[in-house]
């Protein structure tokens, strides 16, 4: 299969890698080879937090053409890692050192895209992996939970009078089958010491210990109980563990509302102490942080606000501050390449000196092809009024036989089509959303707007009034 220029020297780059000891080994499976084949290449992030899903990018992975790619081993401990392949997503946990024996198989998912990116599919790893083995408690969790609907409902008052009928022995006997379940795992080698995959076992315990009617306090107690037996772990080394996020925020999303007064609770962030809002929320000094980030997420408050003002060197300061990637500015734009419809790469400082609008777009896609249409008709409309305006079409396919297949939908070889494959970072620094997109670029190289209207809803008038 044919390949961009810019992936070949990924592919140079990277392929003497492929079969290190220090690498585990990947594979993309689902991909019909005669249509497109597999992505060319995986963006690799790790996940920095559980809470809102902060990620970092650390690497760009090749993928040959029969699917298969590889990734570095962790260095020390448990990462969860997030691989991309815009429109699709696959987050995972990889252990360090030899541990990991088995490949990762990245599935492609039977559903159509529902949005651009971060569509989140499944991924697999050999059958005596504790990935697998937690999918199978999760799965059985689901049935159980299905066998216990009707009584939980009657319990709650939502079937009417159907409390009388509930049989307690049969909703208690669920409960001590599902528990038996949860222990046995728990006795396995890689869920045994605090740990990722234990996290994700004892998150599903409090969901079902929820779901049965557990009260706040009765959950929080158990909560207080595992992380009692948790202190080897830092605050910045729980939270990047997806399990241990969940069941925080599900014992306590409302703390701010149950733990104490809220004349108390405005008095202690006033004096600045948190020793008091630790105690009641019963955690440790350094789980105050969360709490109060998770406070300013929920619910936007000055009081929030003022516990970051006076403790501003708290260890989750920094993940708190991440808003995602910036917008680029002129310097990262003038640095950027893109691909002509000859393949060859060309730098974003042919825009420089005129403003450019770019219409951004992805083949087999039937709202781009008619904003396409829409697009040269604004650019003719425009052509004795503003000299000064360039049009570009953007392509975002992530493969190059996608490319080629947009390239026969010109209609002229002097439209200015440009592809960057499926790159989260053009994603990001354009904060390319949607397909089809507008974007605005000033003749100095500054992204002036990311959101203008389509062509056929009056993208010509924002064009008219640009100054």
């Amino acid at each position: 299969m044919k390949r961009g220029f810019f992936v070949l020297v990924l592919f140079f780059h990277a392929g003497v890698l492929v079969f290190s000891q220090n690498h585990i080994q990947g594979v993309m499976s689902g991909w019909a080879e005669a249509q497109s084949g597999p992505p060319s290449f995986l963006f690799m992030y790790e996940a920095l937090d559980g809470v809102v899903g902060n990620r970092t990018l650390i690497d760009i992975l090749p993928v040959n053409s029969d699917g298969s790619f590889s990734f570095a081993r962790p260095p020390a401990t448990e990462r969860v890692y997030e691989f991309e392949a815009p429109p699709w997503s696959w987050k995972i946990l990889a252990r360090p050192d030899d541990i990991e024996s088995d490949t990762l198989t990245l599935l492609k998912s039977t559903m159509g895209p529902t949005r651009l990116r971060r569509v989140m599919s499944k991924s697999t790893w050999g059958s005596d992996h504790p990935s697998w083995k937690y999918d199978r408690l999760r799965l059985y969790a689901a049935e159980l939970d299905a066998l216990a609907l009707y009584d939980r409902m009657a319990l709650s008052g939502a079937v009417g009078g159907g409390t009388r009928l509930v049989d307690l022995n049969y909703t208690d006997s669920l409960d001590v089958v599902f528990e038996q379940a949860c222990a046995a795992l728990l006795s396995d080698p890689a869920f045994r010491h605090p740990s990722h995959y234990r996290d994700l076992v004892f998150a599903l315990r409090l969901q079902w210990k929820r779901d049965s009617g557990l009260s706040s306090n009765l959950l929080r107690q158990i909560w207080q109980e595992e992380a009692r037996a948790d202190t080897a772990r830092t605050i910045l080394e729980k939270v990047q563990s997806q399990g241990w996020c969940s069941s925080w925020i599900d014992v306590n999303k409302s703390w701010y509302q149950e733990v104490a007064p809220p004349s108390d609770l405005i008095s202690w962030v006033n004096n600045n102490n948190s020793d008091s809002i630790a105690l009641a929320l019963g955690c440790p000094l350094d789980e105050v942080a969360l709490a109060m980030w998770w406070w300013e997420l929920s619910e936007p408050n000055p009081i929030a606000s003022l516990w970051w003002l006076n403790n501003s060197d708290a260890p989750l300061s920094s993940l708190r501050m991440l808003n995602g990637s910036e917008l680029w500015n002129a310097l990262d734009l003038v640095n950027q390449v893109w691909t002509n419809p000859s393949s060859n790469l060309i730098s974003l400082d042919e825009l420089e000196g005129k403003w450019a609008v770019i219409l951004v777009v992805k083949s087999r896609s039937s709202a781009s092809m008619r904003e396409w249409s829409a697009f040269r008709a604004v650019e003719r409309s425009l052509q004795s009024a503003r000299n000064d305006i360039q049009f570009v079409v953007l392509s975002i396919d992530g493969t190059r036989w996608a490319w080629d297949e947009l390239l026969s939908a010109r209609q002229s070889s002097s439209d200015m089509l440009r592809w960057v494959g499926a790159d989260t970072r053009w994603l990001d620094g354009l904060s390319i959303e949607s397909i089809p997109q507008t974007i605005i670029i000033s003749p100095t190289l500054e992204v002036h707007s990311v959101s203008s209207r389509l062509p056929s809803q009056g993208l010509g008038q924002v064009l008219v009034k640009l100054k």
